[in-house]
């Protein structure tokens, strides 16, 4: 079956109702790229349906400590959430950005702060991809008990948050990345019950790799052949008795959870 995400994001958002109208968000981004500024637009496009005021930066500077200057300075600016749009320049150090922002404006949870409030559970906000993850779960009445789990990516977006996602709810899984050896993930996929999978590899996972009746969700991103798609073979489909794609599965959760946290 595959997953409608976009009918799922709607539910979240007649959930939230009028609950936000008027809060104000900042978007920021200190690299820019066509990917970038599109993930911006769609999350802006988001705000306009909810009454939610919405700016988008774009910053140019040269050194983590002029990015942090940045985000301190919008910080006092009065907003009620801040993302600092990832990637960040490589010769930047992204978690001392990040960790800048303070804990009331990280709506997207990936400042060391949040993380570790969500990791103790002494926040109700949750990870976007982590509740995007839990939504597609409840949904489809997906039982995760005494069934083999595997992570596919140890990313800050994805394989980092979904893992503490697990662990809160007491779930074992297995967690592999594009180093891992090819033989070891393919042993392990084979008889594995659920994928979620943030690598960022075009159709990494293929048919043949997974098995029968399996639950797949792919939270992975790239481009390939000038298009947006995921680290799942759209093939796999015919196999897999739940099965999220790119565009249009994971993604719009991802965002209807992120303003989630606005509460």
């Amino acid at each position: 079956m595959l997953v409608n995400g976009n009918k799922i994001a709607e539910e979240i958002y007649k959930e939230i109702g009028e609950e936000f109208k008027g809060k104000k968000v900042c978007f920021v981004s200190f690299l820019k790229s066509a990917e970038s500024r599109i993930f911006m637009e769609k999350k802006k496009g988001v705000t306009e349906r909810l009454g939610i005021v919405a700016l988008i930066r774009e910053e140019e500077v040269d050194t983590t400590g002029e990015a942090k200057k940045i985000i301190y300075a919008i910080a006092d600016e009065g907003y009620d959430g801040v993302v600092i749009q990832l990637p960040l320049p490589k010769h930047f150090d992204a978690q001392e950005i990040l960790d800048a922002l303070p804990e009331n404006l990280d709506i997207d949870m990936l400042g060391a702060k949040a993380k570790e409030s969500y990791r103790q559970g002494l926040t109700k906000r949750v990870p976007p991809v982590a509740g995007a993850v839990q939504e597609i779960f409840n949904h489809h009445h997906i039982d995760l008990q005494n069934k083999k789990i595997v992570i596919l990516g140890k990313g800050r977006l994805v394989g980092e948050p979904v893992m503490l996602m697990l662990e809160r709810l007491g779930l074992n899984y297995e967690n592999f990345d594009i180093n891992t050896p090819q033989e070891i993930i393919l042993e392990s996929l084979s008889g594995t019950d659920i994928i979620i999978s943030g690598m960022g590899t075009p159709h990494f996972i293929k048919s043949e790799m997974v098995k029968g009746d399996s639950v797949l969700i792919d939270a992975g991103t790239s481009e390939y052949a000038g298009k947006l798609v995921g680290d799942i073979d759209p093939q796999c489909a015919e196999k897999a008795a739940f099965i999220t794609l790119v565009p249009g599965g994971i993604g719009p959760i991802t965002i209807a959870a992120l303003f989630r946290n606005l509460a």
